[in-house]
């Protein structure tokens, strides 16, 4: 896979890699937790496709990207993904379109970007593979209670690390609230959230979308799998502009190729049905 890399926040000395850099439709991709640049197996075939209908696949950096998102936040995230967007504005003065896609916790930055009022009228939808509940997860791990009983103890000092030997790599007692506590504010996709919680966390999101759901996401908690898959697409699915896609034979990072062949063939229709 070729392409450009270019710096977007000369602060932090962000960059973001894009495979056609003369394109004036952009589709910016966001991965999960522990991710980096061709993180996700299926990147190369979707950037195939997404060339034919002449917009490039941009993966930034964020200052939490790969193993830096012990000491960040989704709140730093958006401001990344803001500070990208601003970037090929000013840049590009031909600009006319803007995807968003996330994978995993990904999701949760884009939610969250929208739930800020964070807005662009280029941007024309969103795409979210992979969006489940850290909370739910984390709670099946002998090891997160440790982490949760040493926060609590230590709360007061929320950006100090947790020991290595609870934790590692190193993630502050902030995050690490975050991403266990009820309705925190990457806590976006789990099932025991109420409708009114679920209502104020979508409600400024009015765009196209497309929630990819695959049924065998190691991700999700056996005992709760269906429950979970119920929930994404009846009480998050669920708007006139929204689609559920369900991968039954996937995994969360969609290895199975048949399943990212189709995958992408969704997300082509996707796009194409915007432009309509």
């Amino acid at each position: 896979m070729y392409g450009n890399l270019f710096v977007y926040d000369e602060k932090y000395k962000l960059i973001a890699f894009e495979s056609d850099s003369s394109s004036t439709q952009c589709f910016i991709f966001l991965g999960g937790l522990t991710d980096g640049l061709l993180s996700l197996s299926y990147l190369p075939r979707l950037n195939e496709s997404l060339l034919q209908l002449s917009y490039s696949l941009i993966q930034p950096l964020l200052r939490s990207s790969n193993l830096q998102f012990g000491w960040h936040t989704i709140n730093n995230d958006i401001e990344d993904l803001q500070n990208l967007i601003d970037y090929l504005i000013k840049q590009r003065k031909n600009l006319k379109s803007i995807i968003l896609m996330g994978h995993s916790t990904g999701c949760q930055d884009i939610v969250h970007y929208f739930r800020q009022g964070k807005q662009s009228d280029l941007i024309r939808g969103i795409i979210l593979q992979g969006p489940v509940s850290d909370r739910q997860y984390l709670s099946t791990l002998p090891s997160t209670k440790d982490q949760l009983e040493y926060c609590i103890q230590h709360h007061e000092n929320i950006h100090e690390w947790l020991p290595r030997s609870l934790h590692d790599p190193p993630l502050t007692i902030e995050r690490c609230l975050s991403l266990n506590k009820f309705n925190s504010i990457e806590d976006l996709f789990s099932s025991d959230l109420s409708d009114e919680q679920v209502k104020k966390i979508y409600e400024k999101i009015n765009l196209p979308n497309i929630w990819i759901w695959s049924k065998q996401d190691e991700y999700v908690p056996d005992e709760i799998k269906d429950e979970v898959g119920t929930f994404v697409k009846t009480k998050l699915a669920n708007r006139t502009n929204s689609k559920f896609i369900l991968l039954e034979n996937s995994d969360h990072a969609i290895s199975n190729e048949h399943e990212q062949i189709y995958m992408i063939d969704q997300i082509i229709q996707f796009i194409q049905s915007i432009h309509e």
